[in-house]
């Protein structure tokens, strides 16, 4: 029973001394990975719903580009532009000048993004 007594004695010091440092260090730490996993799910609804708008448009096709190091997905029905994937405040001329235009994907089996598998051994 001694050792019991010496050891929460030194878990409450230990507490003590650096709980408070622990509290900070987990509060502020929780908000970047916050917000990197929000950014994450914004891109990929992103593309999801670019791509389901190009699907349901007549020759509907999704160029991918970058505005402020972030990809934008651009929606073409034909060889017009129809809406952008996040909403930016740049038109989407801007967005297109210096683009290639031959990367625009149909949105079609082959061009969605393959789920990983995993495997177990």
């Amino acid at each position: 029973m001694p050792r019991v007594g010496r050891m929460a004695g030194t878990a409450v010091k230990l507490g003590v001394k650096y709980g408070p440092l622990l509290y900070e260090a987990a509060r502020h730490g929780r908000e970047p990975a916050k917000a990197a996993a929000e950014m994450l799910l914004t891109r990929a609804g992103a593309r999801r719903k670019a791509f389901a708008h190009a699907d349901t448009l007549i020759d509907g096709t999704v160029l991918r580009v970058y505005h402020d190091g972030n990809p934008v997905y651009i929606v073409f029905s034909g060889d017009e532009l129809v809406a952008v994937h996040p909403q930016v405040d740049v038109p989407l001329s801007v967005l297109i000048q210096r683009a290639d235009l031959s990367k625009r994907r149909p949105p079609n089996e082959r061009h969605r993004r393959p789920r990983r598998r995993i495997t177990r051994h």
